[in-house]
């Protein structure tokens, strides 16, 4: 989980610098932008993450903080409850960090925040300014993931 949040907010990061590159299909930014990341989490990522995880287990990192779900795996270990709340979490934050992917590569394809969300959710929203990985994460989270989950996701008995 760690791995892709931060390859997510690198990524991010990249977005927001306007480094990434540009495409002519919502098909050909999907594809790119899956590149794009396996590329980013081989050479920037891997080599570092153990690292980053050592010096700071309680930075955020989006919306996941290492120390919290260290403790969550350590408990699942021994416990069904936590290692369902685990695998429910991994699930939720993987849905999350593909749609703030496909967000940017869609916003490659030239289209605005407001019709890239509409495109992706079915919701139109007002411009939000200086929108972070964070609140990236937070709108999908609101307007797609967590219908989502709540409509598919059935806990065990």
């Amino acid at each position: 989980m760690m791995y892709r949040a931060y390859g997510m907010q690198y990524i991010w990061n990249d977005f927001k610098r306007g480094i990434l590159p540009k495409f002519q299909s919502i098909e050909d930014a999907i594809r790119g932008m899956e590149m794009y990341y396996a590329q980013t989490a081989a050479t920037q990522i891997r080599d570092n993450l153990l690292d980053w995880l050592k010096k700071s287990p309680n930075t955020p990192v989006g919306t996941i903080t290492f120390a919290n779900y260290e403790r969550m795996a350590t408990e699942a270990e021994s416990n069904a409850t936590k290692k369902e709340e685990l695998e429910f979490s991994y699930i939720f934050e993987l849905l999350e960090d593909k749609l703030v992917l496909y967000y940017i590569g869609v916003r490659q394809t030239g289209k605005s925040m407001e019709d890239t969300i509409a495109l992706m959710t079915n919701y139109l929203i007002e411009p939000i300014p200086n929108m972070d990985y964070l609140m990236a994460k937070q709108v999908f989270q609101q307007l797609y993931v967590a219908k989502f989950m709540n409509d598919n996701y059935t806990p065990l008995p």
